[in-house]
């Protein structure tokens, strides 16, 4: 009887312990998943809860924090600038702040901690590095503050100095550790910044001011040219004077050459006199030779280097001599240049019955008259003549303009353009450009006359021979008459052609006031050969021919009373 009783007993307290542990695992089953029952993380209360609601708790009380600025100070200027957490990549890290804090235990004082103490547990941080840096480098460009720089400048004639003083710049990594250490507990960092040195320091300053600077506005500078001696004043030079970091750590002077050039030229009277080309007159019909004469000029190069030596020279005395030049075509080149000769000569006829033509004619053959062309040289009859004005003595004449006759200044110059033509073509120049008159004109060869208007007709030759060539014009007896002076080279000989494509003109009445009366001439082709010979030599060396078309000079009666007859 008592043996059954004490099995019962022992089967009770068994069956009670098995209740009691599976209760206790139950415990500790539940313990694993949940924080401990009195925790706050970061000050905010998630005990109880689950890892997962705990961060959710923790993403919800984070929000202010994360939008809460953080006001960076900046060392000694009394500024500051904000730093935005959640845009300068600072946030928290909820699931790490909660990890540890649970798991399975079946230590009893493990479960009786975590259901009865009181556990305090920071929350945790993370960054974005690269956010945090763009974010402080973007901000850095407010807080630089660049060296002011030690400079010496001349103020009408007065040296003034700036003396150096250190900037400041961002010290971007020094500052990045201090917000990530007040993040999150605090809204409060310094900022972290580093000194920038001037280029040049206050001693070197001070030494340019006392030296050079000193020197060189302690007067004037003399300078003299020839007999006489003018003074530039300290106020007059400073403009050209300054005085920059010479990358050394020191200043350097630097001068503005041209204007100090300028100011002598302006200032000084220096005796100089303009080269002269040997040219050609014509005593008794024959080239006379002009002989060169050397000029006197200043060496603008030089000058603001004798100025500047002059700023610490012991007498302050720059001396400016005028340089001999030569004349761009001297006697000498005249000599070599085979001016001995008539290589060609040419008349071209002109009615006598209009003034006016005959003066344009003169003024024309004197403004040609003792033109040189060098070997190699293009002639170029607008460019000798330049525009025909009345300015220039021109006055008006008959021009052919679509066909007709009519008045224009100047007119009667293209009887001047056919015998420059017809002297390069005996020449036998090169003829670059020549353009013949829009209808034949009898007192001019078939197909060897060129015409010539401003600006767009133009008459250019060049010579290719190895010899200059000196042009002779001149009206004289009813005739413009030239001749091209050189060493010969060729014979020239010209093979005209017969007249094809023959058509008559017609006979047009104008009752216009402005109508200029024509004698007919009919229009036809003609070609003409020039053949190019060595002198002496019955030899052809070589031949070119040129295509002329005339149209016909219509007969143009004038019906109008007020017309020109």
């Amino acid at each position: 009887m008592a043996r059954s009783e004490g099995r019962a007993n022992a089967l009770r307290l068994l069956l009670a312990l098995v209740v009691l542990g599976g209760a206790y695992l139950t415990l500790c089953s539940w313990s694993a998943g949940h924080l401990p029952a009195d925790l706050a993380v970061g000050g905010v209360p998630v005990g109880g809860m689950s890892p997962e609601q705990a961060v959710a708790a923790l993403d919800r009380s984070a929000v202010r924090q994360r939008e809460t600025p953080i006001v960076v100070t900046v060392p000694g200027s009394g500024e500051s600038f904000e730093v935005v957490p959640a845009d300068a990549g600072l946030d928290f890290d909820a699931a790490r702040s909660v990890e540890g804090l649970t798991g399975f235990s079946l230590d009893p004082r493990t479960i009786w901690r975590r259901l009865t103490e009181s556990v305090e547990a920071p929350l945790l941080t993370r960054t974005d590095d690269d956010a945090l840096t763009t974010y402080l480098t973007a901000r850095a460009a407010q807080v630089r503050q660049p060296a002011t720089e030690g400079a010496v400048a001349f103020t009408e004639g007065r040296i003034t100095v700036t003396l150096p003083h250190p900037g400041r710049a961002l010290d971007v990594p020094g500052t990045k550790l201090a917000v990530r250490r007040a993040f999150p507990d605090a809204t409060q960092a310094r900022a972290v910044v580093t000194a920038v040195a001037p280029t040049v320091g206050e001693e070197a300053v001070r030494a340019a001011a006392e030296g050079f600077a000193a020197k060189a506005m302690s007067g004037p500078v003399k300078v003299a040219a020839g007999t006489t001696t003018t003074s530039l004043t300290p106020a007059q030079l400073a403009p050209a004077l300054s005085m920059v970091p010479d990358g050394r750590g020191g200043l350097a002077p630097r001068f503005d050459e041209a204007r100090l050039t300028r100011l002598v030229l302006d200032t000084v009277p220096v005796p100089t006199r303009a080269a002269r080309n040997a040219t050609w007159s014509f005593v008794d019909d024959r080239p006379r030779l002009v002989p060169s004469v050397d000029g006197a000029a200043v060496d603008e190069t030089t000058i603001a280097r004798q100025v500047v030596a002059a700023l610490t020279s012991p007498d302050r005395t720059a001396r400016i001599t005028p340089v001999a030049t030569r004349p761009a075509f001297s006697t000498a080149d005249a000599d070599k240049a085979g001016v001995r000769e008539v290589v060609a000569d040419f008349a071209s006829p002109f009615p006598a019955d209009d003034p006016t033509r005959t003066n344009n004619l003169v003024v024309a053959t004197r403004r040609i008259n003792g033109t040189y062309v060098p070997p190699g040289g293009t002639f170029s009859l607008n460019g000798i003549l330049g525009e025909r004005t009345t300015d220039k003595g021109y006055a008006d004449g008959t021009v052919i303009i679509d066909g007709r006759l009519t008045r224009g200044t100047g007119g009667g110059v293209s009887q001047v353009s056919t015998t420059i033509y017809n002297l390069a073509y005996f020449a036998g120049a090169d003829i670059v450009e020549a353009t013949p008159h829009a209808f034949f004109i009898p007192r001019y060869p078939e197909g060897r006359e060129a015409t010539v208007y401003w600006p767009t007709v133009d008459n250019k030759w060049k010579n290719d021979t190895a010899y200059g060539m000196l042009l002779q014009t001149w009206v004289e007896g009813g005739q413009v008459r030239g001749r091209v002076w050189s060493t010969k080279v060729w014979d020239v000989k010209s093979v005209k052609g017969e007249r094809r494509n023959v058509k008559e003109p017609r006979t047009v009445r104008d009752d216009s006031p402005t109508c200029y009366p024509q004698q007919p001439n009919p229009g036809f082709d003609v070609t003409v050969v020039r053949q190019w010979y060595r002198p002496g030599s019955p030899a052809l060396v070589r031949s070119e021919s040129s295509s002329t078309h005339y149209i016909p000079e219509d007969r143009i009666i004038c019906t109008n009373p007020a017309a020109r007859r």
